[in-house]
């Protein structure tokens, strides 16, 4: 076991190490162009991974559809992005409601085109949402963005570190029995402490740290829903563009979740 654990490590550290570097980089610069040119160039990336993925062939609704939802935003700007992304925030709350019930909606597929879009744009819809129009008192936006995409990046190693070492009862064997009880305790535990230490130090509002914690479980949901579509398909990984990861999709699923979850939560509370 630990054997295994380390080549895994091993095996994912150098395109991990690279990511992390470019995203801190990224936020540092503080540049809004660069980071909306990177989130559009993300969203195709994840647009053509689902679509690689489908069986099912683009027609003139789902274009229909696609030209819509990127039309509307431009009309009605904010009033809009705060719809889809409580709609979208919707989705996320209903499909971790299934998972504690243990019903699989049947639209839940690789072939379901629609459904690919509308959780892209719902992810994009909020990154932008969030530099463009979201108001914080005393906090920097990119701050609060590596904040966001941080937690959840340590909700992922926290869960797969503690699942690998001492995990033993399975959460939702039948989508993944891999991912433990365990691993999602460790998870959270870890996104716990970091949000208290910055808490302490006075770099986050308490009312943002409450939308930090109610956003975190469905970090796990969006790993759930992807792991759901990848045995739907019988596949390991969405992809192969990022070493050792997969594809764009296994690496930003529980983003693709928590993003629209939490403006959702900051329009309710802050």
């Amino acid at each position: 076991m630990a054997k295994e654990l380390y080549k895994n490590i091993i095996q994912r550290l150098p395109a991990a190490l690279i990511l992390a570097i470019s995203l801190f980089g990224i936020l540092y610069l503080q540049n809004i162009f660069l980071i909306l040119t990177i989130v559009l160039a993300v969203g195709f990336l994840l647009i053509k991974e689902w679509l690689m993925l489908s069986d099912s062939n683009i027609d003139l609704k789902q274009l229909i559809f696609f030209v819509s939802l990127i039309m509307l935003p431009i009309y009605f700007t904010e009033s809009f992005l705060k719809l889809f992304i409580g709609i979208t925030s919707t989705f996320w709350i209903a499909y971790g409601v299934c998972l504690i019930l243990k019903k699989s909606p049947s639209f839940i597929s690789f072939q379901n085109n629609y459904l690919g879009l509308f959780l892209v744009l719902g992810f994009l819809y909020g990154l932008i949402y969030l530099m463009l129009f979201s108001e914080f008192f005393d906090i920097n936006k990119y701050f609060l963005l590596f904040v966001i995409l941080f937690n959840t990046i340590l909700a992922d190693v926290g869960a797969y570190l503690v699942g690998s070492i001492i995990g033993k009862t399975p959460l939702f064997p039948e989508i993944s029995p891999n991912k433990t009880m365990e691993g999602f305790v460790g998870g959270v535990i870890f996104v716990l402490i970091f949000l208290l230490v910055i808490y302490f130090f006075n770099f986050m509002s308490l009312d943002l740290v409450v939308a930090a914690l109610l956003s975190l479980p469905f970090a796990f949901v969006g790993d759930y829903f992807e792991s759901q579509l990848k045995r739907d398909k019988s596949i390991k990984d969405s992809g192969s563009l990022i070493p050792g990861h997969g594809g764009i999709w296994d690496r930003l699923d529980s983003h693709i979740a928590v993003v629209p979850i939490f403006i959702f939560s900051t329009n309710l509370i802050v």
